[in-house]
């Protein structure tokens, strides 16, 4: 044994989160420092500690993302009055928000090689705000338009640099930490239409702005009107203060990520610890894509056409679920009201609440169950939930207590697809920002393409297009999904969480092992996790089993 030395040493270790940390910095977290192995929950909580500045920062942040995208729902009649706009026009509204949305996500993998993550989040945040209180401005549909453009990019960026942060800084064990900003998103989406509603003049000024242009629902014109006159409706209308106190709550966001950069720089000033992590983000970026190893990664490269086939199929999978979420969290109102359960429309107001409230309960739970469960198993558990709330949905229509149930299911299960999705990527492939930009730029393509695609068929074939459609959707993903888990099973490290892969790795071996022994193009560099090093000694029979490998790993790694 070789003496300590006298002097403090500096080493870099790899840490539990999968990055590069300083030895010294671990063992002075004394409260977790203990002689019994860490429990999951133990786990967690110390990577969550170390990195709590940063963390709850980005939580915030896609609170503040969350709130941009749910206004424009229930307050569109009320912009339409605002700018003299008829319904079917300010759909382009959406358009121009989601298309440069998708511009800002394929923008913003490679603005990170070149500027600092946190200076990109106080920017995206600083414009969402200044973008969010100048829509009162706005008294024409041009001047909407380019508002919510710029507010659109931004979003697209702090989308990709938020999740490509939370991979950079927990590596393998991302997965509830992603749940967990997801969260806030869906707790921004869900108030969002709440600080609007008692502002909401909430009339389609349309028959105002055309004497020969029907209103949205003519069905319901018994009820009362509150206007008669676009000007009485421009005046009774108070919208612009919810736009309002919408910007002020995000003005905090502002300051966190203000504080995030600032703290960089004092410790840079004072001469501050710069192994701490958070304080070679922007280092690390550069790096995380021209590297295999970074952040801990102890996978063997990838080659080319594996990482792509991963890619593919993740961001198809996203294309999907958040066209989908738009989809319906855009026209599920409509759906209600001139459906076969014709809805009053106060009522399917209180709907397309449920469904955002919903949505963010189910990526509450998704933090805790990202904890016990495998990305795999979680994955298949969304899509089968969608797929059966739907056919309940479609099965049953005319009934309104399915309606109802059909969509608590969909936004439980539809919450927590995205950072499920991008946590199994991680788990194949090694994640590049370049690699992350891509996923959200498929998650916004779909968010930009399919409400157009719904709100088409809606208009052309009728209400009950928008279940079937959804229901379309579901058997699609279906299909992605369970390639994207086949490839995955000639990807998977032994040290990883197999997922379902244990189920049919217990009770069919047979099956698993004709699938590992497939010659394709797939496997040719994994096969060194299957078959174990050979030693002097004979191996047993169960030694040569990779399957029977991979569930004693699942066994010792849950004790």
């Amino acid at each position: 044994m070789q003496p300590l030395e006298s002097e403090p040493m500096r080493a870099e270790g790899v840490g539990k989160s999968g990055s590069n940390i300083d030895i010294n910095s671990t063992l002075k977290a004394g409260p977790f420092l203990s002689t019994h192995p860490q429990s999951k929950r133990e786990h967690y909580w110390e990577l969550f500690w170390e990195h709590k500045h940063t963390t709850v920062t980005l939580c915030f942040v896609f609170w503040s993302f969350g709130t941009c995208v749910a206004f424009l729902g229930p307050t569109l009649l009320d912009l339409g009055c605002k700018t003299g706009t008829v319904f079917s026009t300010m759909s382009w509204v959406f358009f121009s928000q989601s298309l440069f949305i998708l511009l800002g996500s394929a923008c913003a993998g490679f603005m990170l090689k070149r500027f600092s993550a946190d200076m990109m989040l106080l920017v995206g945040t600083t414009m969402m705000t200044v973008s969010m209180a100048s829509i009162p401005l706005c008294d024409a549909l041009w001047a909407l338009a380019i508002v919510l453009a710029v507010m659109g990019f931004f979003m697209g960026t702090i989308d990709t640099v938020a999740n490509v942060s939370m991979i950079c800084i927990y590596g393998k064990d991302v997965s509830p930490f992603l749940q967990a900003i997801h969260f806030f998103y869906g707790v921004g989406a869900f108030l969002s239409p709440m600080i609007a509603q008692p502002f909401l003049l909430n009339e389609d000024c349309s028959p105002f702005i055309f004497n020969n242009t029907e209103p949205l629902f003519p069905e319901e014109q018994n009820e009362t009107q509150p206007a008669a006159t676009l000007e009485e409706a421009r005046s009774m209308t108070h919208i612009d203060y919810a736009f309002l106190i919408m910007a002020l709550t995000m003005v905090p966001v502002v300051a966190l990520a203000f504080s995030l950069v600032g703290k960089k720089h004092c410790l840079r000033l004072l001469g501050g610890d710069t192994h701490d992590l958070e304080g070679k983000l922007s280092k690390e970026y550069q790096n995380m894509g021209e590297s295999e190893a970074h952040c801990g990664s102890d996978r063997v490269i990838r080659s080319q056409f594996q990482v792509t086939i991963v890619t593919v199929l993740s961001a198809l999978l996203m294309f999907l679920y958040d066209g989908l979420q738009a989809a319906y969290g855009g026209f599920i109102y409509s759906y209600a009201v001139k459906g076969p359960t014709k809805f009053r429309k106060s009522d399917a107001a209180y709907l397309n609440a449920l469904f955002w409230g919903m949505f963010a309960t189910g990526r509450l739970l998704s933090i805790a169950l990202a904890t016990k469960l495998s990305p795999s198993f979680m994955l298949f558990c969304n899509i089968i939930g969608c797929s059966a709330g739907l056919l309940l949905m479609l099965a049953l229509r005319y009934s309104h207590v399915m309606l109802i149930v059909g969509t608590c299911m969909l936004g439980i299960f539809m919450s927590s697809v995205f950072p499920t999705a991008l946590s199994l990527t991680e788990q194949y492939i090694h994640v590049t920002p370049a690699t992350t930009s891509f996923l959200v730029f498929g998650a916004a393509l779909g968010e930009m393409s399919m409400p157009v695609i719904v709100g088409h068929a809606f208009d052309m074939s009728g209400p009950a297009s928008f279940l079937v459609t959804g229901m379309v959707l579901c058997f699609i993903s279906i299909i992605v999904y369970m390639s994207l888990w086949l490839v995955g099973l000639t990807l998977l490290k032994p040290d990883s969480t197999p997922g379902i892969m244990v189920f049919f790795a217990k009770y069919m071996p047979g099956t698993v092992q004709k699938m590992e022994g497939e010659n394709t193009s797939l496997v040719n560099q994994n096969v060194q996790y299957y078959s174990r090093m050979h030693t002097s000694l004979s191996p047993s029979p169960e030694e040569q089993d990779g399957t029977v490998n991979i569930v004693k790993k699942e066994c010792e790694t849950s004790h």
